[in-house]
């Protein structure tokens, strides 16, 4: 179910005064170097660690100003005088912090974006969801998805601050829209690197130990990663794009990074979840969405760069190069 419509998105981003909070993130920085190439006026604010203004300027952005997204007179100051918010600042993954600092900087920062966005009266904001938001990824218990494939519709199992705060966050991004008129797109990210370094190698390596350390996780997941270049694009889409403020979109490459066909994996790994038939290696989420409401289809995949990148469930040995 899609809620929250209103508000009307950009036009273009050409000459756009555009915001990016944790504009020196992975996908941050990429969002910044794509907005600067379409002529987009980009201004970046994060916490600024050593250098981070350097590398904003690197990227195309003109201004970096550093703070946090749990000041709100500091957020209001940033967001003031610009036509959108691509809103990417907070803590990634339960790694990152205690449970409060996640849910306090992903929740409250969130909030507080979205708020000065109305009340400054920009048009549109981009936020950061996540393939977590279902809960079912980073569960402690053993839970899986009600069917494959699933969808942005998939009912919530949430027993973590990450997937919560995700949650939250597109429960906020509803009411926010629903009381402003604030035009709103927040976009489920999965699992997203920059697939092509080192020839592809050191994402090959990484699938193949988490797949090793959670086997559970990755099938919740169904397998899905996103390039950060990818990632980019997408959020650039939305933010030309009129989508319901929730539930967030999910985005990801449109096969897995796995060698076996998707029915296959799914008999192996979870034999006991209802399924419809999954074409190839497609994967057992639906983009559907993304699609429809994004224009948006990922274009590098891994098995472009070198099929032998693909992880095998057979044998997950470390890659052999």
């Amino acid at each position: 179910m899609s809620i929250g419509h209103a508000g009307r998105s950009l036009d273009g981003v050409a000459t756009r005064r555009i915001l990016v909070t944790g504009g020196d993130g992975l996908i941050g920085s990429a969002v910044v170097r794509l907005l600067a190439e379409l002529g987009a006026r980009v201004d970046v604010y994060d916490l600024g660690g050593p250098d981070a203004a350097a590398r904003a300027g690197q990227a195309g952005a003109e201004n970096h100003t550093s703070g946090s997204v749990t000041d709100m007179t500091s957020v209001a100051k940033a967001v003031d005088g610009h036509d959108a918010v691509v809103h990417l600042a907070g803590i990634a993954g339960l790694d990152g912090g205690t449970a409060e600092q996640i849910y306090t900087a992903n929740t409250l920062g969130t909030f507080l974006v979205m708020e000065a966005a109305a009340q400054a009266g920009v048009a549109k904001v981009v936020y950061a969801s996540s393939i977590n938001a279902s809960g079912l990824p980073l569960n402690p218990h053993a839970v899986l998805p009600s069917r494959y494939p699933w969808d942005e519709d998939e009912p919530a199992v949430i027993a973590d601050a990450y997937s919560l705060s995700k949650q939250a966050n597109e429960a906020a991004a509803v009411a926010l829209s629903r009381r402003h008129g604030l035009a709103m797109t927040g976009l489920r990210y999965p699992l997203v690197r920059d697939i092509t370094a080192a020839g592809g190698t050191v994402f090959a390596r990484h699938i193949r130990r988490v797949l090793r350390e959670d086997p559970r996780r990755q099938a919740c997941e169904g397998w899905t990663y996103l390039d950060v270049r990818d990632a980019a694009t997408a959020t650039v889409a939305a933010l030309t794009h009129d989508t319901p403020a929730a539930p967030g979109i999910l985005v990801a490459a449109p096969r897995t990074y796995l060698r076996q066909e998707t029915d296959q994996a799914l008999r192996q790994t979870v034999p006991g979840v209802p399924r419809t038939p999954t074409a190839g290696r497609d994967v057992p989420v639906s983009l559907d969405r993304a699609a429809a409401q994004l224009g948006f289809t990922a274009t590098t995949l891994l098995e472009d760069i070198d099929p032998a990148l693909l992880a095998d469930l057979d044998d997950l040995g470390d890659l052999d190069r």
